[in-house]
């Protein structure tokens, strides 16, 4: 067929090949292709000009390449019906809901490293019958700086531009 050969003449882009590598790695994850499999066919999803290219990449992994320029899950979990019709409010609130440990990493370590060098010091403590110097306060002050910082730029990524361009 004609448009199949136009198909695998066009050139692919970098969001092609970041969905390619993507899906390299679902593939990796389920155990069908290993690491240095993975790198190798990482390699050669990079150095890609065209579909045909990108086509041979997937040739043995199910599910392979549609010949739309997408990339088809290995292993595709149910969408929703309403999914394609969720607004930018709703996927924001989603996001939002997640909680205050997955959204500000610097809090996660802060309660993770506090808790394990406080356990280690109460340890050490305990066994020795002195109580003095609660070294653990350092890398939680160093942390609780890092999670104050997150904490107060929560929000602001790339796309708030704050900026007065007009001045």
């Amino acid at each position: 067929m004609v448009v199949t050969d136009d198909h695998s003449r066009l050139r692919i882009s970098n969001a092609d090949r970041d969905e390619a590598i993507r899906q390299l790695q679902a593939a990796l994850d389920e155990g069908r292709i290993d690491l240095a499999e993975f790198d190798e066919r990482a390699k050669h999803t990079y150095e890609a000009k065209t579909n045909a290219e990108l086509d041979l990449i997937f040739d043995d992994l199910p599910g392979g390449r549609p010949k739309e320029g997408r990339l088809a899950p290995v292993d595709a979990a149910p969408q929703p019906a309403d999914s394609g019709a969720r607004d930018g409010a709703e996927q924001e609130a989603a996001e939002r809901s997640r909680g205050w440990l997955h959204d500000v990493p610097a809090l996660r370590a802060l309660v993770l490293v506090g808790g394990i060098c406080t356990l280690i010091w109460l340890a050490s403590s305990v066994s020795s019958g002195d109580f003095g110097n609660f070294w653990p306060i350092w890398p939680i002050m160093g942390l609780g700086i890092a999670t104050f910082i997150q904490l107060v730029n929560r929000g602001f990524g790339p796309g708030d531009d704050d900026d007065d361009d007009d001045c």
